[in-house]
This record gives C-alpha cells, sequence and structure tokens, in this order.
C-alpha cells in the first residue's frame, strides 16, 4: 500500500522545465543564422531551453497524453520498484536486478524510439547502472527496424529539392544500418561516381522526441524522487544526467550541426598530425537538417575483429582520443563498437570513426584538471586525485575522503604500471 501510494504522488502530472544549455557539454552550432530560429514546428533548429519550453506548452494536450501512456506501463515497474526498496532495501534491489532490467527493456521497447535510445545510452553507464541491467539494455542494440524505404525515399527527394536520380545513380534498396533516429543507405553520386553514406531521418522523429524529452524530464525527477526516499545511499543525479542526455539527444537529430562536427574534428585532427584514425569526408552540398551524405568507408566493426588485432587497434583509437580530450577540447561521445570500423584500406588510417551527431567542447581548465589527474594517477597521489575528481564534478565536495581515498588506491594501484610522471614530462 505504501508503495502504491508513494508512486501515484509522484507521477502526478505537473509542470517541468526544459533543461538549459548553459552548462551542457554539448558542443551545438553557433551559426547565427541558426541560433534563435525555430522550424515549421516550432522547434529550434539549434536546441534552445526556452524555445522547447514554448513548445511544450503548445503542445499540452499531447504531452498529457504521452505522460498517460508513459504512466500506464511504468506505474507498474516503479511500483515494484518502490516495494522492493521498503521490504529490503538495496539488497532487495540487487538480488531482482536481472528481472526488473529486464522489465525496464521491455518498457522501453513499448514505448519507442526516444526510449530505446535512453536505454541504449544506459547501456554503456557502467558507473550508474549494474552489470546484469547493462547486459539487458545492450539488447536494445538491435531492437530497431528500419522504416520503409519508399518513405525514406520520399524525405531524400524533399530534402534535396530535386528528384533521386538526379543526385545518386545507385542507392541500396535496403537500408545497410538502421537506428532509432535514422537508417542509412549507401548510393553512388551521379557527378563524382563516389560511394556515399546517406543518412536519412525517421519521419517526424524530431517532434516526437521533443514531447519525449517532456516525458523523461518528468520522469527522471519521479525517479529522482523515489531514490531519494527509498535508496538515499545512492547519490546519482538522475535529473543532472537526463539534462545533459536530453540536450544531446536533440542535438543528434540536426544533421547540419553532425556535418560541420564531422569537419571540425578532421580538420583538428590534421592540424595535431594525428595519423591512424581517418574521419570520412562531408559532402555539404547534399546535407540538411534531417539528410546528410558523408563518404562510404568499407570496413569491419572493431568489436568483430581478432582479439590480438583490437588489442592492436585499441593503443592507435586511445591516441587519437587523448588528443581529443588532452589537447583540441573536442571529442567524439558515442564511441560504441558500430562507430568504429577497421578500415579495409589502411592507407588512409588504420581505423575509421564513424557517427558525428554527439560532440562534446571541453574548457581549457577542466582539460588541464584532466591532465593533473593522470599525473597524480601515476603517482598514486589518491588525495591530490580526490581534488581532481572534485573539481570536474565526478566526486561531490563533500565526500568522505577517509573513505574514497583508500577504495581508490585498492582500485586503481593494481593498474597503475608507469614511472612516476610530472607535468613537463606528460
Amino acid at each position: 500500500v505504501v508503495a502504491v501510494t508513494e508512486v501515484a504522488k509522484a507521477v502526478r502530472m505537473r509542470g517541468v522545465e526544459a533543461p538549459d544549455a548553459e552548462l551542457s557539454y554539448v558542443a551545438l552550432d553557433q551559426d547565427e543564422d541558426r541560433v534563435g530560429k525555430v522550424d515549421e514546428n516550432g522547434l529550434p533548429l539549434v536546441y534552445d531551453g526556452k524555445a522547447i519550453q514554448a513548445y511544450w506548452a503548445a503542445e499540452g494536450g499531447a504531452l498529457k497524453e504521452r505522460w498517460g501512456e508513459f504512466v500506464r506501463l511504468s506505474v507498474p515497474f516503479l511500483t515494484r520498484v518502490v516495494a522492493l526498496g521498503i521490504r529490503g532495501g538495496a539488497g532487495e534491489l540487487e538480488a531482482n536486478g536481472a528481472s526488473l532490467a529486464r522489465d525496464a527493456r521491455k518498457i522501453m521497447e513499448k514505448l519507442g524510439p526516444t526510449y530505446i535510445k535512453a536505454g541504449q545510452m544506459m547501456s554503456v553507464r557502467p558507473d550508474v547502472l549494474p552489470q546484469v541491467a547493462l547486459d539487458e539494455l545492450a539488447i536494445l542494440q538491435d531492437s530497431v527496424k528500419p522504416f520503409d524505404t519508399t518513405i525514406a525515399i520520399e524525405t531524400i527527394e524533399s530534402e534535396l529539392g530535386r528528384p533521386l536520380g538526379a543526385v545518386f545513380s545507385e542507392i541500396s534498396e535496403q537500408p545497410v544500418a538502421a537506428a532509432s533516429l535514422a537508417q542509412v543507405y549507401k548510393a553512388k553520386l551521379v557527378d563524382s561516381g563516389e560511394w556515399v553514406a546517406v543518412k536519412v531521418q525517421r519521419p517526424a522523429i524530431l517532434e516526437l522526441v521533443s514531447k519525449d524529452l517532456y516525458v523523461l524530464r518528468r520522469a527522471a525527477e519521479v525517479y529522482q524522487g523515489l531514490v531519494e526516499r527509498f535508496a538515499p545511499q545512492q547519490r546519482t543525479d538522475y535529473v543532472g544526467l537526463l539534462n545533459e542526455w536530453a540536450v544531446g539527444f536533440y542535438s543528434e537529430l540536426d544533421f547540419v550541426n553532425e556535418a560541420n562536427n564531422q569537419q571540425r574534428l578532421k580538420s583538428l585532427l590534421a592540424e595535431e598530425g594525428k595519423e591512424g584514425v581517418y574521419i570520412p569526408e562531408v559532402y555539404r552540398e547534399h546535407c540538411t537538417r534531417r539528410l546528410l551524405v558523408s563518404e562510404w568507408v568499407d570496413g569491419v566493426k572493431l568489436s568483430e575483429c581478432e582479439p590480438d588485432e583490437i588489442r592492436e587497434l585499441i593503443a592507435v583509437g586511445q591516441e587519437s582520443f587523448l588528443t581529443q580530450l588532452l589537447s583540441v577540447g573536442f571529442f567524439h561521445s558515442d564511441p560504441h563498437p558500430g562507430n568504429i570500423l577497421r578500415m579495409d584500406d589502411q592507407s588512409r588510417g588504420r581505423i575509421a570513426l564513424l557517427d558525428f551527431g554527439l560532440m562534446a567542447r571541453i574548457r581549457q581548465e577542466d582539460m588541464d584538471t584532466f591532465v593533473s589527474s593522470i599525473v597524480h594517477l601515476a603517482n598514486k597521489d589518491y588525495a591530490a586525485l580526490v581534488d581532481d575528481f572534485i573539481a570536474l564534478g565526478i566526486l561531490p565536495e563533500d565526500c568522505d575522503r577517509a573513505k574514497v581515498e583508500p577504495l581508490m588506491d585498492k582500485a586503481l594501484s593494481p593498474y597503475v604500471k608507469v614511472p612516476s610522471l610530472t607535468w613537463p614530462r606528460l
């Protein structure tokens, strides 16, 4: 009874504020011709919390309907979570982790693309969820069905403003890849004969996502409240996590921004003189907000390579990502196995990175703290490393240092294999 009452109180419909992008690390388009502008549906071309809030205000009926659907599917699950928490606390929740994760995954599949995407994101967050939940949510990586190619071609022609044959002499009959937001076709350009990847958005996906972001923002508050009430030992800021994810998710639906990200990273890595990682070319003249045309790259997913080759290629990828993270302050934020290919043509690079919809910018002071943390880790200076983690927001300022420092020593020291480092040496 207590569980039902608490969940019923938590899910009552009330207003929420759209996530603010001011504190976000997500790389957003800075084009003055696009910032602050909205489309025919009232949705901002570049993420803007105030514009999203105005859209939500105009879509009150649709939001209420979507929230009702979410509540209908999720309340039994939330009630079970609360009941287990009341009965046995964290231990009981852990003991039932597998079945809870399975129920959550099924709910996400029923709710559609936005929730599947959220589940995919959570499936690679071992800092937030236990392994049993990660394994279950990983099933969502392969649960997206493609939409009809006829609709995809109609969208391509609408975005290009001309017939398909005017730009592409060939295009695959079926998508070569399908994801929650878009799907990809292999095509050949009429003008040059080059093979390209044509990424086209799912119909009306931006409108659906924008409504679902309201539901998820509200749901995060519900879940946060229940966790604080029945599992206060958990310190995860689920609302903050959802806010950052929401800004990134919305931005992934702007293929103009993705094209800019792809070109910028390619230029930055070239300026750094880094080789080994290849960034495909972008054909900007054919790109729109809903259509992305980039160079086709033949290769094999990193996860499908032989173990010895994976170890060798990981070193190549590590150097590139450390350069992005510590030197240029602009990095690829979605490096899952499907976005990293062992190239067939290794004359241009060992591995290729794909999908630049989610990129992040890092301030210089944060990059300096990252470097500082590496020095402190290498020197096993865990007191200073705690300071670094607090500065980066990884640990709260009131963390129990007497407990954290020994745990760091126990968890990290076995893996520190390098000699002591200093700033100049690094």
